[in-house]
């Protein structure tokens, strides 16, 4: 890497009010790995070159190969701000992409909940109806293990394992 680039980045860095700390924090890298890119004693890799200009919201040919120019030109503004945009377009998609697994996630686990406290009300009764009292506990262990393969139901369903005691005491507690 050239003094120049090496140059660019620090008066970026600074410019954006990042310290090596911080900015090696957000691309995932050491602090000790940014002062080598600013001393130009390294080169960042391809991904944290474009992580920067990310950041920086400049391309790539204004981070490595322009010098900082105190005018730009208009072409230069509307490529710079329609990049911006496409930027923060990713951004919001990546945001809603979130919070809809979230809401996917917090639906799941509420079915979830559902269906083990069904199981539980329903797998006795149908268990005594099907005269297979003495196989209770397989029962359960059959269901837990369908219910936790097919609909990754390993928790809550765990607690189908809380009726074998209960089931027995009121069977034979009579």
């Amino acid at each position: 890497m050239n003094i120049e680039i090496a140059d660019r980045l620090v008066a970026l860095r600074r410019a954006h009010g990042h310290s090596q700390e911080e900015l090696a924090a957000r691309l995932g890298v050491s602090r000790q790995a940014v002062s080598k890119w600013e001393r130009a004693e390294s080169s960042p890799d391809t991904d944290n070159l474009i992580a920067l200009a990310r950041l920086y919201g400049v391309s790539l040919d204004e981070l490595l190969l322009q010098a900082a120019r105190p005018e730009e030109s208009a072409e230069a503004r509307e490529s710079r701000e329609v990049f911006e945009a496409a930027q923060a377009w990713e951004e919001a998609e990546d945001r809603l992409e979130q919070l809809r697994k979230k809401k996917r996630a917090a639906r799941k686990e509420k079915l979830l909940w559902l269906l083990t406290l069904a199981l539980m009300v329903c797998l006795p009764t149908v268990t005594h109806l099907l005269s297979l009292d003495g196989v209770y506990a397989v029962v359960i262990t059959v269901v837990y293990l369908i219910t936790g393969f097919l609909l990754d139901n390993w928790h809550p369903g765990w607690m189908l394992y809380l009726t074998i005691p209960l089931y027995y005491a009121l069977l034979f507690g009579k």
